[in-house]
């Protein structure tokens, strides 16, 4: 038991100093600093909508920055904490560290459990730095007294938990072959949502006692605890004030304020804070049965898949191999001598290095970003492509069908998109590429051949678009055509991971095309968002991005 604990500690110890010399942690705490920031300049903070008045805002005392503090950086920790937390296992079997491991007897639970503390102690180390910050900018911005440990303990109590939480599911999306890339991500986000709008299932003039228990074990973020804590000095501020939904935003400039001085926490929220712990562990207890020591995103899952009809090589072909192995010469057939390769035999010189151009290079970015697909992504793509195409050429679609077609067609190539601007690091082909005679038309060449799978796919989509919506449509085209290869190309070129683009992006697509926030609509999905030209906006950003990434790989090529 002894030493378990001694090799779940080294790992945690070892996985840690990585982390904290890598970027990512970095930036990921520069965000952190800035959420700290906003809460005590009262951007945005906990608020109550009034049906026959304005909303309620609460003033900025220490028990409420703290209480505002531990729910931004839960919502941070479970929105983008999984894109942070996530790789441990990938960079272990990158860097060969796991057969090493295994030579010392480390079985698959202690090894996982020494990650799960290398997770919890970034939670710890981002809860100490947005407490921190909310402290500092407290004492600047806030009312009444500072008091640190009313700051601090409520953000402690609310992140640490479900960093573990957090955690032990990236653990086990590692360690499942399907779960491991974009897809994994992709699933995370949409589950991350809903226990995010799970919270709307409480009945709205439902009092704190009155809240179902199933709403309390799933508040994550703590917008219940919020509306639990404070209930009773709204009321006293509000007169007339039953009961409202907790939400985490601006308030308004004409909003009314309540002013929270601190209280018992319910009982509950500590049992919930608890039972996720406790999820946690036992996710990473099952996260133990897929994982392979040689084969990070193989185990069980990969054994179930051979054991199915699809290899092709037949079963009894490879029993017989490995029964009887052979060498070359023992299969050959003796009427059939190899060619012997003789002092004749040349290769040709080579005497353009770029031979074929530009026109080469966007053909072997195009067949590098479409190949290696799942089945089904080939066959959705054919389908959003062709289908819409023929509903416009007979004169169908609606509105509405364009604007949900225009929303799928955001997200569908994201597999694609992803593997812009990151592939020459996570392939170690960089040296190569820079030292070519294309580094910068490589790096365009992405991009272009992004766009034109967007535009292939997106086809029919945006027949159907233009056809009911007018010319003015062509906005919404531009900036869905543009805009997310450019931001793959940025994020993936600066951080060599698709891991951040897949975060910025998936929530940007979640606030803009899919539920209508025009601010965000970089798709022309709504008439607000066209008329004011938002997709043009994010076009033109698109293509600095693309000018700043191209700029950045012409420095590193003078560099050498």
């Amino acid at each position: 038991m002894r030493t378990d604990v001694r090799r779940a500690y080294h790992i945690a110890r070892t996985d840690i100093i990585a982390r904290v010399r890598s970027r990512k942690l970095l930036i990921f705490f520069a965000v952190v600093i800035y959420v700290g920031y906003l809460i005590n300049s009262g951007s945005f903070g906990v608020f109550y909508t009034v049906s026959n008045g304005p909303n309620v805002n609460g003033a900025l005392t220490s028990h409420l920055v703290g209480l505002n503090a531990g729910m931004a950086g839960s919502a941070v920790m479970l929105l983008a904490g999984f894109y942070v937390l996530r790789g441990s296992l990938e960079r272990d079997d990158r860097h060969g560290h796991l057969p090493v491991v295994t030579s010392s007897q480390t079985s698959k639970p202690v090894y996982l459990l020494g990650k799960l503390l290398s997770n919890t102690a970034v939670g710890v180390l981002t809860a100490a730095v947005l407490a921190g910050a909310a402290v500092v900018n407290h004492s600047i911005y806030g009312v009444g007294a500072t008091d640190p440990i009313a700051i601090s303990w409520p953000v402690f109590v609310m992140v640490v938990p479900l960093t573990v939480f957090v955690g032990a599911v990236a653990m086990l999306f590692g360690t499942i072959n399907l779960l491991a890339g974009t897809l994994g991500r992709i699933a995370y986000f949409f589950g991350a949502i809903f226990l995010l709008s799970a919270q709307s299932a409480r009945p709205e003039t439902a009092v704190p006692a009155a809240v179902p228990t199933t709403v309390k074990a799933l508040d994550i973020v703590g917008l219940t605890l919020a509306y639990d804590l404070t209930f009773e000095s709204i009321q006293a501020a509000v007169p007339g004030f039953e009961s409202s939904f907790a939400n985490f935003g601006t308030g308004g400039s004409n909003a009314q304020t309540f002013r929270y001085e601190g209280g018992p926490w319910p009982a509950w929220f500590f049992a919930q804070r608890l039972g996720t712990v406790a999820v946690g562990l036992a996710v990473t207890l099952v996260a133990a049965l897929p994982f392979n020591w040689f084969r990070t995103t193989g185990g069980v899952v990969e054994k179930v898949r051979r054991r199915l009809p699809l290899d092709e090589t037949p079963p009894e072909t490879a029993t017989q191999t490995a029964s009887n192995p052979q060498t070359p010469t023992d299969t050959a057939d003796p009427a059939v001598s190899p060619s012997p390769v003789g002092d004749d035999v040349t290769i040709p010189p080579v005497t353009r290095r770029g031979a074929g151009g530009f026109r080469r290079v966007l053909t072997m970015e195009l067949r590098r970003l479409l190949r290696g697909q799942p089945r089904w992504w080939y066959l959705g793509a054919g389908l959003l492509a062709v289908v819409p195409a023929g509903i416009a050429l007979t004169g169908g679609g609606t509105e509405g069908a364009a604007r949900g077609l225009l929303s799928l067609v955001a997200v569908w190539p994201l597999f694609v998109w992803s593997q812009i601007g990151s592939q020459t690091a996570r392939h170690g082909i960089r040296p190569q590429v820079l030292t070519s005679d294309y580094p910068v038309g490589q790096l365009v060449g992405e991009w272009i051949a992004g766009c034109l799978i967007t535009i292939v796919v997106g086809a029919g989509a945006f027949a159907i678009a233009v056809a009911t919506g007018g010319p003015t449509a062509l906005i919404g085209v531009t900036g869905l055509v543009i805009f997310p290869p450019s931001l793959a190309l940025a994020a993936g070129l600066w951080t060599g991971s698709p891991r951040l683009f897949e975060a910025l992006y998936l929530g940007v697509w979640y606030i803009g095309p899919l539920n209508g926030g025009f601010v965000a609509d970089f798709a022309g999905v709504t008439a607000r968002g066209t008329s004011l030209g938002v997709p043009i906006v994010f076009a033109a950003v698109g293509v600095g991005l693309v000018v700043v990434a191209a700029q950045t790989r012409r420095v590193y090529t003078n560099l050498g």
